[in-house]
């Protein structure tokens, strides 16, 4: 069972609702939450709860070991999805994981400057020595790989140290794959990703997005009835 991990924070707590009930109507992947404050109306056998003042490594690394089980998903509360997820090819890329050893990760669309080695008819490879081979997108990780990493980088803050990130999955030998499927091209960066259809990402330096998402997000701010001049758009 894949489960799904979703780091947050109470200064987007506008965002949980529309965040959780599009989970829910998209996919039956069991959801868990980390936050600094209790998400009202979730689970809260389902709450990891930190002090802001606790390393952003630690955090996940603690909420992984609880939640995440073998394979878990890494999200943000502004990976808000828009269409059902494909459960079935979910499975597959866990089963993939499984028998692939080497491999401790599996991004849910291509991101950044990827080639084409291709392993399955959707999936391809993102060596170890890649500049890309980090992303916080949707991505489905090896627990146990992702806690190394954690542990590796010691990162305090969200973003902090993003460098340290890919050049220490670089030490560690650390390498991956991309979901591809000819989605459409999202942005300058990115693609869509038709096994897990999320908005990546909804909020750009606390903003809307509306300028790559547009038609998703009215569609969904409006039936939120959520004021966009509250944060704003780009």
């Amino acid at each position: 069972m894949v489960t799904q991990i979703v780091y947050t924070n109470s200064n987007c707590s506008d965002v949980w609702k529309i965040f959780i009930e599009e989970n829910r109507k998209h996919t039956t992947l069991p959801l868990y939450i980390t936050s600094d404050k209790i998400v009202e109306n979730f689970d809260e056998k389902k709450q990891l709860i930190y002090d802001n003042k606790d390393p952003y490594y630690l955090v996940w690394a603690k909420a992984v070991e609880k939640f995440g089980g073998e394979y878990f998903i890494y999200l943000q509360e502004d990976f808000i999805l828009y269409d059902k997820v494909n459960e079935e090819k979910i499975n597959e890329y866990a089963q993939f994981l499984q028998t692939h050893p080497e491999y401790s990760f599996v991004r849910l669309l291509k991101s950044g400057n990827l080639y084409n080695k291709q392993l399955l008819p959707t999936l391809y490879e993102i060596e170890s020595t890649n500049l890309n081979v980090f992303a916080m997108q949707a991505t489905i990780w090896k627990s146990v790989d992702y806690i190394r990493l954690m542990n590796y980088v010691k990162s305090n803050g969200w973003l902090e140290t993003d460098a340290d990130y890919r050049s220490k999955m670089i030490s560690l030998n650390m390498m991956g794959a991309y979901h591809y499927d000819n989605e459409n091209k999202r942005g300058g960066s990115h693609y869509d990703s038709n096994v897990y259809p999320y908005i990546a990402t909804a909020l750009v330096r606390g903003k809307w997005d509306m300028k790559e998402y547009g038609n998703e997000l009215n569609k969904i701010l409006n039936e939120y009835k959520i004021d966009i001049n509250k944060r704003g758009i780009i």
